[in-house]
């Protein structure tokens, strides 16, 4: 008996070839997890321009959070302000690079960890390009303050840094076996 698997490859006897764990998605999948995490920071980003504008700012329960509109200009805690282009290319240069860890990542956990932080980069960048005045000088939209917390920032920067955390995390982990 021949069946055919999933791949489209027929196997003898019915049994599906192993495949490494880390691949058991589509490449289809592992690009909607980025698309996802920029639908996510898009919707917010939209809410926020929408909810808090005019300076208008919320406060949740116990003023931990608060939520309010900045326009930032540079990278993570404002480094770079005023050379917007210089942060929009640094930008592109390591989506691109977190693209292809996340292609070639050997565990699930290590590739999702890429993919949500690429969606987080692209979150940002995708700022820098649409927002006014345009072209790369866009400012970034964040609008989520923590009190213990110094910058503001937005779902594409926790995206993107826990990416990270949950992709150095599923590195490390698959590399203590050996």
């Amino acid at each position: 008996m021949t069946s055919v698997c999933r791949a489209g490859q027929s196997t003898p006897g019915g049994a599906a070839p192993a495949r490494p764990a880390g691949f058991a998605w589509s490449a289809a999948r592992w690009a909607g997890v980025a698309l996802f995490a920029l639908a996510t920071d898009a919707a917010t980003k939209a809410w926020a321009l929408s909810a808090l504008r005019r300076g208008h700012r919320i406060a949740v329960r116990g003023g931990i959070i608060r939520l309010q509109l900045v326009a930032n200009h540079g990278a993570a805690f404002g480094i770079g302000a005023g050379y917007e282009s210089v942060v929009a290319v640094v930008s592109v240069a390591l989506i691109i690079a977190l693209g292809v860890w996340a292609a070639r990542a050997s565990t699930a956990v290590e590739r999702f960890g890429g993919w949500l932080a690429v969606g987080g980069g692209l979150g940002n960048l995708v700022d820098r390009v649409v927002r006014p005045p345009g072209g790369l000088h866009g400012a970034v939209t964040d609008w989520i303050h923590v009190s213990f917390y110094g910058p503001t920032f937005n779902l594409a920067d926790l995206w993107l840094r826990g990416g990270l955390l949950i992709a150095v995390i599923g590195w490390l982990w698959s590399r203590r076996k050996r």
